[in-house]
């Protein structure tokens, strides 16, 4: 049985948690750059500028056929910030301090799992103001349905931008769009190739 001296196995250890020090700082510094880009590239969407926008926007997106705009349509109370919840759900996104080591034929590669939200859970922060069952994030890219009744008009409704008539008052079809469950897979499968 060999001897160990103490000093020189004190050493390694010390060594090998500077390492996993570094590679995490690493492994934070490349999160918080990706979700810097989910930020900026879900900030930059049309539809998020347009809801941003509130009641006072044009149709900048196009899901409307240019009639109105989202954030009157879907029914947003005015003065709701309705895009937070998914910035904060975002900026909760976080690496786990635990790394796997795994031992490769040149060295040891340091891996570390993330703690993001589901898809689900932005839907859940995300409902629409009529329908509590449903997500106006999601309702982007499925169709939200109404916009044949809608009346555009400033001063209307629960968002001071219009409201639902009684009948059909216009041939008009919800154009649903690529959204936040495209930008949100993008962004995991960045992290995956991530080294």
């Amino acid at each position: 049985m060999a001897n160990l001296d103490y000093k020189t196995l004190n050493l390694s250890v010390s060594k090998m948690k500077n390492i996993r020090s570094a590679a995490l700082e690493i492994a934070e510094s490349k999160m918080q750059d990706s979700k810097k880009e989910l930020l900026e590239t879900f900030s930059s969407n049309e539809v998020t500028k347009e809801i941003e926008a509130g009641a006072n926007s044009g149709n900048i997106s196009g899901t409307l056929g240019g009639y109105g705009n989202l954030f009157s349509f879907i029914g947003f109370p005015d003065g709701l910030d309705p895009i937070s919840p998914v910035k904060n759900l975002i900026n909760k996104i976080r690496v786990l301090k635990k790394p796997y080591v795994r031992q490769q034929n040149n060295g040891s590669l340091i891996s570390f799992n993330i703690n993001a939200p589901l898809l689900s859970d932005f839907e859940n922060e995300t409902p629409m103001p009529w329908a509590r069952g449903r997500s106006w994030l999601t309702g982007i890219e499925k169709g939200i349905s109404g916009l044949g009744y809608f009346l555009s008009r400033s001063g209307d409704g629960r968002s001071s931008g219009g409201q639902q008539a009684n009948k059909k008052i216009r041939q008009l079809s919800f154009k649903n769009v690529s959204y936040f469950s495209r930008m949100y897979s993008d962004f995991f499968k960045k992290l995956a190739r991530t080294r």
